[in-house]
């Protein structure tokens, strides 16, 4: 009879083991896929607002920015998620230094060039909030197998 009792104890604990496993896998395909979303979401902004500065281009033009908004057309037809880390980040400091510089410019063409700039920056900071989140989860001790296990990889912080 105490073998049964030991039987069942041995089951019991196999079931919450497996079960927490599921929750586990869960939980991180959630992630994966928050974090998937987000950072189309952030290229397609990245690349939407490079479009808008380029065609804008002689409105936010100055002797100062005349050699950046050159560099933003080779970017506007390229698929952005294909490109170095190094080039993107290139690509929002130009767009940024644009920006600062038509930024106290109170001008109502500007608007939708600002309010684009205002979502990518938005876009940014959620994408990054939540590859911190994902990258942190994925790398701690016991969801780190099952990452590996489910090939989920580090995804790329923009800064």
């Amino acid at each position: 009879m105490p073998w049964i009792f030991d039987v069942i104890v041995i089951l019991g604990i196999i079931i919450v083991l497996v079960l927490l496993t599921v929750r586990l896998r869960f939980k991180l395909l959630n992630l994966w896929t928050d974090v998937s979303a987000k950072e189309v979401l952030f290229h397609k902004l990245l690349l939407d607002t490079t479009i808008i500065f380029y065609e804008n281009k002689l409105l936010i033009q100055n002797e100062d920015n005349l050699a950046i908004i050159k560099k933003l057309s080779k970017y506007r037809k390229k698929k952005l998620r294909n490109l170095l880390l190094k080039e993107r980040q290139d690509l929002f400091y130009y767009l940024n230094t644009i920006y600062d510089d038509f930024d106290e410019i109170e001008d109502t063409n500007l608007d939708v060039i600002k309010q684009t700039f205002a979502d990518l920056q938005k876009a940014r900071r959620l994408y990054n909030t939540k590859v911190l989140v994902y990258n942190q989860t994925i790398s701690v001790f016991p969801t780190r197998f099952l990452a590996i296990k489910m090939n989920l990889q580090i995804k790329e912080y923009f800064g």
